[in-house]
């Protein structure tokens, strides 16, 4: 290549050494794609001019446009004596072998951001509109016409701004997101404005301190200063809004992009090159489940009006009418995919409502067949009760029935939601005042998906389970499930109540075992409801005040007494709660109490302060659980993606080096099984003598329960005995406020004598872990020894499949942990059914007695095989437990040191230092 004079800068030439030393980087992109951080200009320029790691660029002093361009594609070397060039920060895009390739790129990307539109508030007047993306910078420019009009005019035509004659103002804006098209941004826009108008729905706004500044076109002759201190976290083509995740993804797309374009037929590498990528695509399928809180209430005392406040829709879930209340268990979560609100409706099989019809033909009154009738009623009409079984399915109802169930499942969707819970109501109802046409009896479960909800759901899911004593078989178990799944839980309870309960832990006395051992409970809230139902006069003669000694200046009298009401719950019922601890099975929760009425938050008549509703507080606390839960998604995501960056990183090991990993996983496997072995043996100590306890006291222990829920009279305690036998030992009267569950007393010197053991093995909240834990075995362990060079990118790699693979392995740990606890009971739930069955066969004069006979002979019969069965049944859990982590442990960890040891050298082609110091800074932003 011949040499070219520039005015100026004669010194600067393109040496015949300059070619050579090209020619030995061999197939090197020779122009580069790069944003200007300093002035966000996107530029294209020779590959040379880049520095090492890629992170700033050679610029020359060029006043001309045209000179520049020429020394762009003639691709001047960079001066290293006379007159030095200037170095700018940049972000590369990409590099390409053409300055052709580049240009064509660099427009489409230009025409892609000139083309988007952008959804503003406005600072000084706070209002929300849209405008073209060029009219943005750290502010936007805004025109002087008089009319909206002509505004929306010059929005829509995308009216270039005038900087100079006449030019337009320049307004302070907060921008909310970019958009491709302006009926995108429009609908944002309209999404938005709805969102403001809802009560106490928290909006946020980029941070103004952190402007955005879209890339513009490359505009030669400028001269643009160094920053000494890079921000090397900008990303280009990025709107600066993005979260550290969106960002974090960006760069590991654009590492997959360029170790696709790595070419070698070399098998080795070929596989290396095929795990890189396979690795990368995983990370965006992360499939851990949500979290679940739980609400927890007697029927009529307002779960779903709670849930209807919390979510700002008034009148999404049935609630508040005559005879109404919600029948199903209701899952409800963020529909993050649209707009639409959306049910998912499970319904039962047809042979579980073959099961259940049939009972209400028996001539035998019981528990179960009235319940039953109870849901006819509620499908057919109240003239059901007088048809026959037959009657009934010549009725066209039922074939309508037969068409529902044929289905399995049914979505509903609509972008309107008045409309949308009508068509969901019959559904979820019970309509005692009007049955007929309701279809809930034939409902599993409903999910329900709300829009625009992201920041309070994205990562949580709120379950409305309905009240004690609603509940049929079908039903139990998932009940059941549910209830074990949840993190935390809502207790609600009308205020009234709240205050004259004795123990506020009623509605969860029966399940307590579940939410904690058997569950991942962590937290419990207290909720007490309806506030705003309030007669001052009757309230203050049962306090004994006068409004006088009451405060709260400039409030009227029935406000008043509401937030003294709230007050004194709350100190009262924190007092039952803390003094109702002294079990340890309670002592982990921890409990907090909230005062709230969700009428008053939607009917500002009532005069009470949104905040005096406190369901901003119950905002608060999905909110800023969601953002915690997408914190520690985030981190791992960083971290998973360094590991990745680190394996390209690495160079091979020597052979020591190579063996040191290979003992130390062996060493640290033999370690991690005595420890589990350890934990193993205390288990064993305490199911053994739950076994000698349970085989001594369990016939006496569950005659002392029967006498404990038995009505003096005896009278209809047949029908609910008959009702648990032919429940297989579990059932929930509708008018009892817990079950009788005979397999969970049957099970219960069994569980006292693991349960304090047990919760140390396998504690919920990471705050609780102790030496003694499965947990904290597993975190200790690792093939990285603490004196190991923690600076070989080979060590950093496997450092973080090692924290990959526990926080998997604990996952597991709390779901197995559920499963190893459930063993005793489903034990003697099994051993228990034939007898169970034998005894709901008992008929006519004497049956309970003869019931009662039947279930006794047969413990006395089964209780050493019984509990020795469940004690074998749960120690083998345990150690399948074990095996799966020491199996997952040595597989996985073996075939990362493997990978990482046939690392070749073709890989240090891709220099990644600037990402993983990107990431690194995205970390410490978390």
């Amino acid at each position: 290549m011949s040499s070219v004079n520039v005015e100026g800068c004669d010194d600067w030439k393109m040496s015949e050494e300059g070619d050579e030393d090209d020619s030995s980087s061999g197939d090197r992109p020779n122009f580069a794609l790069v944003t200007l951080q300093d002035t966000d200009e996107m530029m294209v320029m020779p590959s040379k001019w880049l520095n090492t790691d890629k992170t700033q660029c050679h610029w020359p002093p060029f006043r001309s446009p045209e000179k520049l361009t020429e020394a762009v594609r003639d691709g001047l070397e960079p001066p290293t004596a006379g007159k030095p060039w200037e170095m700018l920060n940049i972000v590369l895009h990409k590099e390409y072998d053409t300055f052709e390739e580049a240009i064509k790129k660099q427009e489409e990307l230009k025409a892609q951001k000139d083309g988007m539109f952008a959804v503003v508030t406005l600072q000084e007047s706070n209002e929300l509109t849209v405008i073209p993306v060029n009219w943005l910078k750290t502010q936007c420019y805004w025109p002087p016409f008089k009319t909206p009009k002509k505004c929306l005019e010059a929005v829509k035509n995308r009216l270039e701004p005038i900087k100079r004659k006449s030019p337009w103002e320049l307004v302070n804006m907060d921008l909310h997101g970019e958009y491709a098209t302006y009926q995108q941004a429009k609908e944002k826009q309209e999404a938005i404005s709805e969102q403001m108008e809802r009560p106490s729905t928290s909006l946020k706004t980029n941070n103004p301190s952190t402007p955005q500044t879209p890339c513009s076109t490359q505009t030669f002759g400028v001269k643009r200063k160094c920053d000494k201190s890079p921000d090397i976290t900008v990303q280009p083509l990025l709107t600066t809004d993005m979260d550290p995740k969106k960002k974090s993804k960006k760069i590991m797309e654009d590492i997959k992009e360029k170790v696709q374009a790595i070419q070698d037929t070399d098998p080795t590498f070929t596989t290396i090159k095929a795990h890189i990528l396979d690795a990368i695509s995983k990370m965006n399928e992360d499939t851990r489940k949500k979290e679940t809180i739980g609400i927890f209430g007697r029927t009529g005392e307002g779960k779903s009006s709670l849930l209807n406040a919390v979510l700002g829709d008034q009148f999404l879930l049935p609630s508040g009418g005559f005879g109404a209340c919600t029948a199903v268990i209701t899952e409800v979560e963020a529909n993050l995919n649209d707009s639409n609100y959306i049910a998912e409706i499970e319904f039962i099989s047809k042979e579980e409502w073959d099961e259940e019809f049939a009972l209400s033909d028996k001539e035998e009154a019981n528990e179960l067949t009235e319940m039953t009738k109870e849901r006819i009623t509620a499908l057919f009409g109240a003239e059901a009760e007088e048809k026959t079984l037959e009657e009934l399915k010549r009725d066209d109802k039922y074939k309508d029935i037969f068409n529902v169930l044929s289905t399995g499942k049914k979505i509903i969707s609509s972008s309107d939601s008045s409309a949308f819970a009508s068509n969901v109501v019959c559904y979820l109802e019970n309509n005692l005042a009007n049955p007929g046409g309701c279809f809930w009896p034939l409902v599993k479960s409903v999910t329900i998906k709300i829009p625009n909800r992201r920041e309070l759901l994205e990562q949580i899911v709120l379950i409305d389970l309905p009240g004690t004593g609603d509940y049929d078989k079908i039903r139990d178990d998932l009940w059941k499930t549910k209830i074990r799944e949840c993190s935390a839980v809502w207790i609600v309870s009308d205020i009234k109540r709240a205050i004259t309960d004795r123990n506020p832990w009623g509605i969860l006395e029966h399940c307590i075992e579940d939410l904690g051992p058997g569950g991942e409970c962590k937290h419990i809230n207290f909720i007490c409801t309806k506030t705003d139902d309030m007669k001052p006069a009757e309230y203050l003669k049962s306090v004994r005040l006068t409004e006088a000694q009451i405060s709260g200046q400039g409030l009227d009298v029935k406000t008043k007494c509401i937030l003294h009401r709230n007050d004194l719950a709350q100190k009262t019922i924190t007092e039952k709660l803390q003094s109702s601890k002294s079990e340890e099975s309670k002592e982990r929760f921890i409990t907090d109490v909230f005062t709230v009425s969700s009428t008053a938050f939607f009917d500002p008549e009532l005069k009470l302060k949104n905040v005096d509703t406190e369901i901003p507080k119950l905002r608060d606390i999905l909110i800023n659980q969601n953002k915690s839960i997408n914190q520690q998604l985030t981190r791992d995501y960083i971290n998973e993606a360094k590991g990745i960056l680190s394996l390209i990183q690495s160079i091979q090991l020597d052979k020591d080096k190579t063996m040191e990993l290979q003992t130390n996983l062996e060493k640290n496997l033999k370690l991690l099984d005595d420890n589990f072995e350890g934990l193993y043996e205390k288990l064993k100590r305490c199911l053994s003598k739950g076994v000698e306890e349970s085989v001594r006291s369990c016939v006496k222990t569950t005659q002392d329960m029967l006498s404990s829920v038995r009505p003096k009279s005896n009278r209809g305690f047949h029908r609910i005995f008959r009702a648990m036998c032919e429940r297989g030992g579990f059932y929930w009267p509708k008018k009892w406020n817990e079950p009788l569950d005979l397999n969970k007393c049957l099970s219960k010197h069994m569980y006292d004598n693991i349960n304090k053991e047990f919760v140390l093995m396998f504690p919920v909240d990471v705050n609780d872990k102790t030496e003694k834990s499965m947990q904290d075995k597993l975190d200790k362990f690792s093939i990285i020894l603490p004196t190991s060079p923690m600076l070989h990118p080979v060590h950093i790699f496997i450092q973080t499949q090692e924290t990959k693979l526990k926080a998997s392995l604990s996952r597991v740990i709390v779901e197995k942990k559920k499963e190893i606890y459930s063993t005793i009971y489903t034990a003697i739930e099994r051993k228990m059914a034939p007898g169970y069955e034998k005894a709901a066969l008992e008929k006519g004069e004497g049956s309970m007695q003869n019931m009662e006979e039947v279930i006794m002979k047969t413990i006395n019969e089964l209780k050493p095989q019984m509990f020795n069965e469940a004690k074998v049944e749960m120690l083998e859990m345990f150690n399948n437990l074990k095996m799966r982590i020491m199996n997952t442990l040595e597989s996985e960890l073996k075939t990362s040191v493997k990978r990482s040891l046939s690392q070749i050298s073709k890989f240090n082609l891709l220099d990644v230092s600037r990402e993983i110091q990107e990431l690194d800074k995205l970390s410490a932003a978390v």
